[in-house]
């Protein structure tokens, strides 16, 4: 028989739900994230192809600390789009950068006036390539819950190459809450 699945706050004690919680999910991605950039080599974090994966293991840290910025940058006007990203940037060929550039993001998080944010926001998205984007009415929690689940998903990616690689990734990074919460709750439910 298969146990129910539980919330992760059923072991933890902590009842902390909304874009408060979000918010707290996103800054400790990207500290995992942080952690496994600083135990990788500048030629690992480089490498290209990786495996089978075509792209490099900084390619997705890019993408994901782009996504951040893109929505911290497009709150305040009510509009996101995460469409407008540069490539090649200093964080997809700098080790030392990337690990600024997130240590950067973490606290502009933190710092950011969430609380000013209007409650409707207009989220622009391509959804194919010689299409116009369609156009959303979304919310801030909405995206910062997007964000944080697109940081999972690449990150999933980057534990894959970073296992290629040979190297060493943190039991549960790159795994969904669900998926945390299903095997923690084995652990700790009574």
């Amino acid at each position: 028989m298969t146990p129910e699945p539980v919330s992760p706050h059923l072991c933890t004690g902590d009842p902390t739900l909304g874009s408060s919680g979000a918010l707290r999910a996103l800054a400790g991605l990207l500290r995992q994230l942080f952690e496994l950039i600083e135990s990788l080599s500048d030629e690992e974090y480089t490498r290209k192809p990786v495996g089978v994966v075509e792209s490099s293991v900084s390619g997705h840290v890019r993408h994901n600390l782009d996504h951040v910025a893109a929505l911290l940058h497009g709150l305040p006007t009510g509009h996101v789009c995460y469409d407008h990203r540069s490539r090649g940037t200093d964080v997809e060929r700098d080790r030392r950068t990337a690990l600024g550039t997130i240590l950067r993001l973490e606290g502009a998080l933190f710092a950011f006036a969430w609380g000013e944010v209007p409650q409707l926001i207009t989220l622009s998205a391509l959804v194919a390539p010689d299409l116009p984007p369609v156009l959303a009415q979304t919310s801030p929690a909405r995206e910062l819950a997007f964000v944080v689940s697109h940081t999972i998903h690449h990150n999933a990616l980057v534990r894959v190459m970073v296992k290629a690689l040979g190297a060493d990734v943190p039991a549960d990074f790159g795994y969904a809450p669900s998926t945390i919460a299903y095997k923690g709750s084995r652990l700790c439910a009574h």
